[in-house]
Order: C-alpha cells, then sequence, then structure tokens
C-alpha cells in the first residue's frame, strides 16, 4: 500500500500506522506528504521509523523511487 496526503499527522500517519498493524507492507513517500510545518512532516517520518508494531512495516521513499 502506497500513502501520500496532505495532513501527515492525521489521515496519513493513522492510514499507513493502521494498515502496518493490519499486516500491510506500507510505502510513504516523504515528498508526496505535507503538513503545516516541517516539524510536523519530521515528526511523522520519525514516528514511521520508530514507533512500536509500525516501523519494521513502513518504508520511507521519494516519489521518484515509486515504481509500477
Amino acid at each position: 500500500m502506497i500513502v501520500v496526503g496532505t495532513a501527515a499527522h492525521g489521515a496519513v500517519m493513522y492510514t499507513a500506522s493502521e494498515a502496518a498493524f493490519r499486516g500491510m507492507n506500507v510505502i510513504v513517500p516523504l515528498d508526496g506528504i505535507s503538513a503545516e510545518n516541517t516539524y510536523i512532516e519530521q515528526y511523522v517520518a520519525h514516528n514511521f521509523t520508530s514507533a512500536p508494531g509500525v516501523a519494521g512495516k513502513v518504508t520511507l521513499t521519494s516519489v521518484d523511487m515509486v515504481k509500477f
């Protein structure tokens, strides 16, 4: 599952986290998410790499690296 969107700390974080908790591998292109400020975007990226149950299932990448 690939997750992109605005409101990185809302829809993106919770959609990707729930998918990871349900056993899916999730891809999040960091240049495909946004928030009101850079700190929030950085927090979400940190959460994806360190949160229990999420860290092993989420891959951070860029839009250029996604191939179909």
